[in-house]
């Protein structure tokens, strides 16, 4: 990897020592097929005429879900929607997904027959199968619980890919952003007041329509917002080779971020770029067609787009306030490692 300023976080140079790690050591004759392999929201192999798209996501007790706090209804639906956000972000439809689960015995009654109701039922809203998966028990009695969902989805044409924005395009993101982390926030204090917080963090929407709608109008680049705009946006610069701008007045953050801010006296716009588990789509789009998306998107699909900035020809990650001043782009956002 280049020795470039980039904010990429640990878990991203993880991935990428990953990456090379396979690089050296994949033979070509492995990699028939392969479109697109680590670094993108989902792989992309060659079928015959056809795309696939394949992911694969886990979620850990004690790392991205504590058992007090949600339901198993609710972690049913998230476990695979997550999975999905990540066919959303290629542009592409999910078909299949295999779920594998790891729960202590006491979980493998009413527990497990909600997580299914969750699970399937997410599945049954976005024409998805369930057709296999694993199981196993828990190394103790008390957990931890861990779910691997993998998800097998299909493109027609090619895929959105990090990589493709250019100097100039516009960023755009669908929906509004910091809703799951306010939800987060009321959890650590023990409040369930505020439903709409809660229903962000719990029960994301997987934007696939929207998705396949942003592919076929010629976007240049698109991927997921898992770790918040901050983390994230920062990896699609780097992919596409560019720096970034964003507009900090436009940034659209979600009611309950903002309800969330007004009582506790946090910078809504640093709330909202540090986000975490939006499952937006963080989109780079020539600025013609980003006009053309922002006067017709919502219309089409019910669902909000907001220019928040630019791709620029340097290397920095700049904000820009209300006032014009320009920043560096703080460390925030959520990492593993």
């Amino acid at each position: 990897m280049e020795n470039r300023d980039w904010k990429l976080d640990a878990e991203y140079a993880l991935i990428e020592r990953i990456a090379r790690a396979v690089q050296a050591m994949t033979p070509p004759s492995a990699e028939a097929g392969v479109v697109t392999s680590i670094g993108d929201d989902t792989a992309v192999l060659r079928w015959g005429n056809h795309l696939l798209l394949w992911t694969v996501d886990m979620l850990i007790e004690g790392v991205h879900f504590r058992l007090d706090w949600t339901d198993a209804h609710a972690l049913g639906w998230k476990s695979l929607a997550v999975n999905l956000s990540d066919i959303a972000a290629m542009g592409g439809t999910p078909r299949a997904a295999l779920l594998t689960i790891s729960l202590p015995p006491e979980r493998t009654g009413d527990w497990l027959d909600e997580f299914l109701k969750g699970f399937l039922e997410c599945a049954h809203a976005y024409s998805t199968a369930l057709i296999g998966g694993d199981t196993n028990r828990a190394p103790c009695a008390d957990g931890p619980t861990v779910i691997d969902v993998s998800v097998l989805g299909i493109i027609e044409g090619l895929p959105v890919l990090r990589q493709g924005g250019r100097p100039g395009d516009w960023l755009l993101v669908t929906g509004s952003l910091g809703g799951s982390r306010a939800g987060l926030m009321r959890l650590l204090q023990n409040d369930r007041s505020d439903v709409d917080a809660l229903k962000a963090h719990f029960m994301p929407v997987p934007r696939l329509r929207e998705g396949q709608l942003l592919r076929q109008r010629g976007v240049h680049a698109m991927m997921d917002i898992s770790d918040g705009v901050a983390s994230d946006l920062p990896k699609l610069a780097h992919a596409s080779r560019c720096g970034a701008q964003v507009l900090c007045a436009q940034l659209p953050v979600h009611p309950a971020a903002l309800r969330w801010c007004m009582e506790t006296g946090e910078d809504p716009v640093r709330f909202a770029l540090a986000g975490g588990e939006d499952y937006e789509l963080l989109i780079a789009a020539p600025p013609e067609t980003a006009q053309s998306l922002l006067a017709e998107f919502s219309m089409q699909t019910g669902t909000p787009l907001t220019h928040i900035g630019y791709l620029t020809a340097g290397e920095e990650l700049i904000l820009q306030d209300e006032q014009g001043n320009l920043t560096e782009m703080p460390t925030l956002g959520w990492s593993h490692f």
